[in-house]
């Protein structure tokens, strides 16, 4: 059985980087993407990447998105985050829904899931 990995966050700039480094260092993984594409996450840093993943549009902050994504998942690396601090003191509760609200619904997931491991960047 080769290890499943969720991977949230993984079309902005970092995550999609991740995702090149995981597949290049465990290439039988069955990685898992999922964004909301919002302002910092783009579909096109993951074009050469699309045959070798599993990619969903969904947000962190809804669980029934956060289950599809879960399930079955071994490993979860969450890069999803508001992040631009020009945005965060124009909308501050958006950051807080986010990075607050949306860890705390992959975490509990990740507790129903039973994840072996959960990774917080």
């Amino acid at each position: 059985m080769s290890m499943r990995v969720l991977i949230t966050g993984g079309a902005g700039f970092i995550g999609s980087n991740f995702v090149r480094y995981w597949l290049n260092k465990y290439p039988d993984s069955d990685v898992i993407v999922l964004d909301k594409l919002t302002y910092a996450g783009r579909r096109e840093n993951l074009h050469d990447l699309l045959d070798h993943i599993r990619f969903i549009r969904g947000d962190i902050c809804l669980q029934e998105d956060v289950e599809r994504a879960m399930r079955g998942c071994h490993l979860v690396f969450n890069f999803a985050a508001e992040s631009h601090v020009d945005r965060s003191i124009a909308e501050a509760g958006a950051f807080v829904h986010t990075n607050v609200w949306g860890t705390y619904v992959l975490l509990e997931a990740a507790r129903r899931h039973k994840v072996e491991r959960f990774i917080q960047i």
